[in-house]
């Protein structure tokens, strides 16, 4: 059968036995005639770059961004099914969870093959194991247990579990007295296990086993072979791999116990494989539903013995190895004495162990695949009449959604006196007595721009915020922020902020409104706000400075430069001088772990990678586009769960290393997420950004922390963030700002009306 299938599981290079099976099922499906089989690696954030040329995508288990990404290429990759290699602990989440983000946004048939199968599980691992099997169309069981255990626990559908046992390798060629004489080991009855060591894998039993059976057998040597997990090694280093040493002197056992500590390749496996006379397996866990190291050794011909978990029970439970009891050293070393003591018990034991390993080649095992895929076309082009490589059905969490509300000005309009916008509202009406600050009258200016784009009238609001900022700006250029009611000017401390908003706004205006009066205005004011810019240094009014400093490049007309407007190399020197400052501020304190500018999460979070990506788009530097972009997959790894916006909140922050605020959550961290998932869309193409900048806009209609709307549908207004109990019912300038400046922002980027789910 000719299909184009891809397999999402851990890869090459990635050390791992579920590695090595999804390398050798795609070697299995191309020798049985599959046209191409790609790879979505899942990976681990410090991952080497370079993989394998069929490897077309990484996923990072803990970034949502990389399971939607994937999605969105192997819905539009030509492919007629994808192979999910599952395990619970290559996927980020709680058991695993992350993966329903791919699973959710994927268009063609899911194929899904079980690697671990718990019959008792903890709460979250049946949450976890039900949720997958609900979005998937087919289950790959390796044991027929498997299917037992999957309908009655988890409540799995019979017409969707198929079983198709683990593949095995050719074995080399070599008798096993040649390989012995090859590795050293000519005259010594070997016991063998094999696979990455860490605790949970019976080692501790077995070299109880060997002490005991070494009495009566002198010439017993137990290979433990297989280097330390490289999870196990990150956390600890070789202590486990020690204490096990430590144990083998102790039961004065050296001389009959060899660890071979290394990665082996496959040839070199199995040639150790092939010169063991005993397999051995001691596993704890009742529960572990599969083993490519047993099935090798089975289709290889080891006489086994193995603990009882349930797929050692289906594999030699008729008479193919030796089932001994979890935990019982005593009976296992009896096992091991007998059967090395009985050529030939071991020479019936290799018979029987090949006969039931039987039909598990690689290519048969791919073929059994190609078989099930061909099965899915076949029901999915009698259910969508002649549709072959369609979705089976809807799964969870893939609706489309309802689209945004489109923006009003009404509340805007309330908030607004002659004077400018009033700063705080009690419920929806104007508090008089908060006054005024340039914050929210250069925001309102920005806002009366984009929706003048977008067809409003809005010229006699425009004037009124610009007349507001010529009111509040200093004769040195800067900007005074907090004015009572009677515009008087409070006592403050000059605001970075402040300024860099300002500037942002007039921008804008002086850019997009034309070649009016009112243009000329924005752009003096503009100019004369540019000379304290040299002497910002806090991020936020950095990251400020260069989006404003973006928004003169990108908008500005050549032919209708306003008089005494500054120049573009004046306005291109402060973009790179914030834009280096920020880059500085990276290198200084981003690691692998905490990809940020600081060590930590505060407010307006989005802007800082939003600014350096604006910067490179406009300048064409890839290093600014490169820490913006990772600075935001790292921003969102920390704010989206299960495809909801959860901003940190302003109670507390998020400290490196403590516990994130939860609440209260703010209108402006959406709206610098949207911001910048647009640009980041913008920049690499990838639509998956603007399916992000939905997501963070849908905080304001109800897709957030509690479930409920911040949005007045009678008011036109914005409620001034989300707390613990609910909203705050107050609609403040700041807060309806936000939700304009989102509403009017996403109208401008029409690539969003085919964004990605």
């Amino acid at each position: 059968m000719s299909a184009r299938l891809a397999i999402v599981s851990t890869y090459p290079p990635r050390q791992c036995g579920l590695a090595t099976f999804s390398a050798h099922l795609r070697g299995g499906l191309l020798a049985a005639g599959a046209e191409d089989v790609a790879v979505a690696a899942m990976v681990k954030r410090d991952a080497p770059a370079e993989q394998l040329p069929e490897t077309v995508t990484v996923i990072r288990d803990d970034l949502e961004i990389d399971y939607r990404r994937a999605a969105h290429l192997l819905n539009h990759g030509g492919y007629d099914a994808v192979l999910l290699q599952h395990e619970f602990g290559i996927f980020g989440g709680q058991a695993g969870v992350m993966v329903n983000h791919l699973l959710d946004r994927l268009e063609i048939p899911v194929i899904a093959t079980l690697h671990t199968i718990l019959s008792d599980p903890e709460p979250e691992y049946r949450h976890a194991m039900t949720a997958l099997l609900q979005r998937i169309d087919a289950t790959v069981v390796m044991a027929r247990r498997g299917g037992e255990i999957i309908q009655q626990v988890y409540g799995a559908d019979p017409e969707r579990i198929a079983y198709i046992p683990h593949g095995v390798p050719a074995p080399p060629p070599g008798t096993p007295a040649e390989w012995k004489n090859r590795l050293g080991l000519s005259g010594r009855t070997v016991v063998m296990t094999f696979g990455l060591l860490g605790p949970g894998k019976g080692i501790e039993t077995a070299l109880q086993a060997v002490a005991l059976a070494s009495r009566g057998c002198p010439d017993l040597l137990y290979l433990v072979v297989g280097a330390t997990h490289p999870e196990v090694l990150r956390r600890e280093g070789e202590r486990y791999r020690q204490g096990l040493e430590a144990q083998v002197a102790e039961l004065g056992i050296q001389g009959h116990v060899r660890f071979v500590n290394r990665y082996l390749d496959e040839d070199e496996l199995l040639g150790f494989l092939q010169a063991a006379d005993i397999y051995l397996v001691p596993y704890p866990g009742a529960q572990q539903i599969s083993s490519g190291t047993l099935t090798y050794a089975l289709a290889m011909g080891k006489p086994i013995i193995s603990t009882p978990f349930v797929y050692a029970q289906e594999l030699l439970g008729e008479g193919a190895g030796l089932l001994v009891p979890f935990h019982d050293a005593a009976a296992m070393g009896r096992a091991l004495s007998a059967l090395a003591a009985d050529a030939g018990w071991r020479t019936s034991l290799s018979a029987a162990a090949r006969n039931r390993a039987k039909g598990f080649t690689w290519p048969e095992v791919g073929q059994s695949y190609l078989d099930l895929v061909g099965r899915l076309q076949r029901r999915a082009a009698r259910a969508q009449g002649g549709a072959l490589s369609v979705r089976v059905r809807q799964r969870p969490g893939g609706t489309r959604e309802k689209a945004l509300p489109r923006p009003r000005l009404s509340h805007l309009q309330r908030l607004t006196d002659p004077t400018g916008v009033i700063q705080h509202a009690v419920g929806p009406i104007p508090n008089l007595t908060t006054g005024y600050t340039s914050d929210d009258n250069a925001r309102a200016l920005l806002v009366s721009v984009w929706a003048a784009r977008a067809g409003e009238a809005t010229a006699q609001l425009s004037e009124t915020y610009l007349a507001f900022l010529a009111y509040a700006q200093r004769p040195d250029g800067w900007f005074h922020n907090a004015f009572s009611y009677d515009r008087n000017p409070l006592a403050e401390d000059r605001s970075e902020d402040c300024q860099a908003r300002c500037l942002w706004g007039l921008a804008a205006a002086a850019t997009q409104l034309g070649g009016s009066s009112v243009a000329w205005t924005a752009a003096h004011l503009f100019r004369r706000g540019l000379a304290p810019c040299g002497s910002v240094r806090t991020l936020r009014g950095r990251a400020g400075v260069a989006v404003a400093m973006a928004e003169w490049l990108e908008h500005r007309r050549a032919d209708g430069r306003p008089d005494r407007a500054p120049t573009d190399d004046e306005v291109r020197a402060h973009l790179i001088r914030a834009a280096d400052g920020l880059t500085d501020a990276w290198k200084q304190h981003a690691t692998r772990d905490w990809a940020w500018f600081e060590d930590r999460l505060t407010y307006d979070n989005a802007l800082l990678p939003y600014a350096l990506l604006r910067a490179g788009r406009i300048l064409d530097v890839p290093e600014y586009r490169r820490i913006g972009l990772t600075a935001l997959e790292f921003l969102a790894g920390a704010t989206f769960r299960d495809g909801v916006f959860w901003p940190i909140g302003n109670d507390g922050w998020y400290v490196r290393g403590g516990r994130r605020a939860e609440f209260d959550q703010q209108p402006l961290e959406a709206t610098a997420m949207v911001l910048a998932c647009q640009e980041a869309g913008a920049v690499t193409g990838d639509k998956v950004w603007h399916g992000m900048a939905l997501d963070a806009a849908r905080w304001f209609t109800g897709r957030n922390a509690l479930g409920v709307p911040l949005l007045d549908p009678e008011t036109g207004g914005c409620h001034d963030g989300l707390n613990p109990h609910g909203v705050n019912r107050n609609q403040g300038a700041e807060s309806t700002l936000a939700w304009l400046m989102v509403a009017y922002g996403l109208e401008q980027r029409s690539a969003l009306s085919t964004a990605v789910r």
